[in-house]
């Protein structure tokens, strides 16, 4: 990780204070995979002659100049791809690669780190945990049995909104016919805009485990889920809107941002994006299963997850 000092004096007490609390973050060693990032470019012709350049990012756990070879080797293979026909990459490869969202805050339980909340790609908060397991099952898709079906549902508003209620209670049974045959297994149930959410209390989990994999693939985990969990070795749970279900466009740029005036341009859209998200709520809880283990952590994660996304109760989801 960066080798920087844990504190500063400056004339600015604001950024003293910043310094101390995002270098804590950065020196103290996390679970969750945010690592050390950098930009690099290749440049070169094409057959035809054409000169190209490829900008992309690497990164390293271990130093600054680590992570620069890695986005000069990554910035080479994109070239060599498009430009002479090199070996493609896989179309999940960017799973492996470590989160580059800006870090919003540190959730400590008895001194060690148990979540990290970032800002996603298109600006909403997200809880990650190293060990507090959680779950996203979304309703299934409505489907047409037929053209003429297709065409009915089509010019009709309520046999497309029966269809839905068909799917949700379906889901919600498949669920609760898991938990029967699992009732070793504790977790809250909450509905979401799209689908379900469960929470696990009644242990910590890891997230690479065969448990963890088999658990997702028996509950119906979107796979792209599934994946990252694995890959990125934690579970995460958004916690604020997405930006499009509350009438807000999504961000004008990407952390980490090339300038200030970049940054400052996003964090005029942010506080858009927090006024209008304000009035949705993400959860709601539905049903307790089981009891909780009574682990803090554990504890500690649901109080924080509920504190963000059911507070507002009779809130539209989003």
């Amino acid at each position: 990780m960066k080798d920087i000092p844990a504190q500063i004096e400056t004339s600015c007490p604001e950024l003293n204070d910043a310094w101390m609390r995002y270098g804590r973050i950065i020196l103290e060693e996390s679970d969750i995979m945010i690592a050390d990032t950098q930009d690099a470019d290749y440049s070169g012709e094409d057959r035809k002659g054409k000169h190209v350049t490829f900008s992309v990012w690497g990164w390293s756990c271990e130093s600054a100049a680590g992570a620069k070879e890695a986005a000069a080797a990554r910035a080479k293979r994109a070239f060599d791809w498009w430009v002479n026909g090199g070996e493609r990459r896989d179309a999940y490869d960017y799973l492996d690669q470590p989160l580059r969202e800006e870090i919003v805050d540190t959730v400590r339980c008895g001194g060690e780190e148990t979540a990290v909340i970032t800002r996603n790609r298109y600006g909403a908060l997200v809880l990650n945990s190293a060990s507090v397991c959680f779950v996203d099952v979304d309703f299934p898709q409505v489907q047409s049995s037929g053209f003429l079906d297709a065409l009915k549902m089509m010019f009709s508003k309520r046999l497309r909104e029966q269809r839905r209620e068909a799917l949700r209670i379906a889901t919600m049974e498949k669920l609760k016919n898991w938990a029967a045959r699992n009732s070793r297994r504790s977790f809250r149930l909450y509905r979401t805009a799209a689908g379900f959410r469960l929470l696990f209390t009644d242990a910590l989990y890891e997230p690479t485990s065969d448990e963890v994999r088999q658990l997702l693939e028996e509950l119906g985990s979107d796979t792209m889920y599934r994946r990252l969990t694995a890959k990125q070795a934690c579970f995460r749970a958004r916690l604020t809107a997405k930006p499009w279900r509350v009438g807000c466009n999504r961000p004008p740029n990407r952390y980490p941002w090339k300038d200030a005036n970049a940054e400052i341009k996003y964090r005029k859209w942010q506080n858009n994006y927090e006024v209008k998200a304000g009035a949705y709520g993400v959860c709601e809880l539905v049903e307790v299963f089981g009891k909780s283990c009574g682990d803090e952590r554990i504890g500690t994660v649901m109080s924080l997850h509920d504190k963000y996304t059911c507070t507002k109760t009779g809130a539209a989801l989003a």
